[in-house]
Parts: C-alpha cells; sequence; structure tokens
C-alpha cells in the first residue's frame, strides 16, 4: 500500500512539471545504470554462536545488480544550481562464500529488489559538469529473494537449506544518503557515477533461526548510470 502512495505522490509531481515546463527551467528524462553493491556484517550475522563455523571462511563478495527510472530536474533561475527528484528501480544485494577444513563449500545470495525514491541537491561548477549530494528511501520489494548453492551431497539439500536462510534472514526497507559527479552534454545525454552510503539496517534476522544473531548490515552501492532529457533547458 505504502508503494502505491509513494508512487501517486511522484506522479502528481511528475505531471505537474510537464504542464509547467514551457514557464520554468524543468528538465525529465529516463536513466539506467549498473551498479556494484555490498551488505555490510553478513558473514557475522550468520555465522552467529555456532562453534561449528570456527574451522571456516566466510567471505563477502558483493553482487551486480541493474538501476535506472525517471528524474525531474528544477534548475534554479539564475543560479548553477538544481534540485532533482527521482525514483528508481534498483537490484542490489551481496553474495557470500563459505568453505572450511572438510571441504565444504556454498554460495549465498541475497538478491534484494527496491522502489528509490528520493532527490540530489546539484552544483554546476562548469558547463555541464555537476556535483550532487542527496538521499533516497528504498522500498523493499524482495525481501526474501535468497539463493543458496553447495557441494553438499551434490546440492541434494540446497532447497530445503535455501528455505531455512529465506525464513531467518529477511530483508527491510534502505535509506541511504547518495554522493554523485556527473556530466551534462548539450544534446540531451548525461552521465553520472554515484556512491549510496546505507544508514540503516536492511537484514531483519530471526535469531531463532540458524542461531543468526542481530546485526547492523548496511548497503553500500557504486553506480554508473547514463540518461536521456526529453526537455532541455
Amino acid at each position: 500500500m505504502k508503494v502505491i502512495q509513494y508512487v501517486s505522490i511522484f506522479f502528481c509531481f511528475f505531471t505537474t512539471a510537464l504542464y509547467s515546463q514551457n514557464e520554468s527551467n524543468i528538465t525529465y528524462g529516463l536513466k539506467f545504470g549498473a551498479l556494484h553493491s555490498k551488505i555490510s556484517n553478513l558473514p557475522e550475522s550468520i555465522k552467529g554462536r555456532d562453534n561449528t563455523f570456527d574451522n571456516s571462511v566466510m567471505q563477502s563478495k558483493g553482487t551486480y545488480g541493474l538501476e535506472g527510472g525517471f528524474f525531474l530536474n528544477f534548475k534554479l533561475h539564475d543560479t548553477r544550481v538544481a534540485i532533482q527528484p527521482e525514483i528508481l528501480f534498483r537490484q542490489s544485494g551481496e553474495k557470500v562464500s563459505y568453505r572450511d577444513a572438510v571441504g565444504k563449500e556454498f554460495e549465498l545470495g541475497l538478491n534484494y529488489s527496491y522502489l528509490e525514491i528520493g532527490a540530489l541537491y546539484k552544483v554546476y561548477p562548469y558547463e555541464g559538469l555537476n556535483l550532487g549530494f542527496g538521499a533516497f528511501y528504498g522500498i523493499s520489494l524482495s525481501p526474501n529473494n535468497v539463493t543458496y548453492t553447495s557441494n553438499e551431497a551434490g546440492g541434494m539439500y540446497d532447497v530445503a537449506t535455501r528455505q531455512f536462510y529465506q525464513d531467518g534472514l529477511n530483508g527491510a526497507d534502505d535509506f541511504s544518503l547518495c554522493f554523485a559527479v556527473g556530466y551534462e552534454l548539450h544534446k540531451s545525454i548525461h552521465f553520472d557515477m554515484r556512491y549510496y552510503l546505507g544508514v540503516k539496517d536492511v537484514v531483519n534476522s530471526n535469531a531463532s533461526s540458524f542461531q543468526f544473531i542481530e546485526n547492523q548490515n548496511k548497503s553500500s552501492v557504486f553506480c554508473f548510470s547514463l540518461g536521456y532529457s526529453f526537455h532541455q533547458w
């Protein structure tokens, strides 16, 4: 229900901008990019109090994903400053690999999707070069999308083990600060690189499953994107 409310607010905002585009410095368009994401402290959360993990190694590997959606850009009159609200779909998460002294190996993936709603404050120090800072709230769309593959008995127990992880690790909404640098070309094309720094726990652990420990698991995302503006200043 809250997803519908957030989307409705944004599209009301978007429609207003379309009607007013000839009277103000407003652009709008689409952007699409690739990203690499990580979630902090995940091995520590998973190991918990199970001593059988003592002779093991569990490492975070990060995961690749996509990000794309709509943006509006309001350039303040007679300034080199703009406000850019956005609504984006993002795929991000984490993968961890495990191996122990007896040869067992597995890979666990948290494959989360979010509806990201936020805005950037952008400064243009030189022509199309811009620096941005903002914040985004990510509404979790797939809190239980977990993958699990192992070499144990040829993967015979993978389905059951994946269900245990799905029951024990629940994805939560995200909130992150965004730092961006980009360049806007004269023909409506623009590029940007971003770093999203998560400030909220994005994994809720069920302590009764697998002896998981509740921990602060925060996201970090690097993203490179390409955008196109349909209306120029």
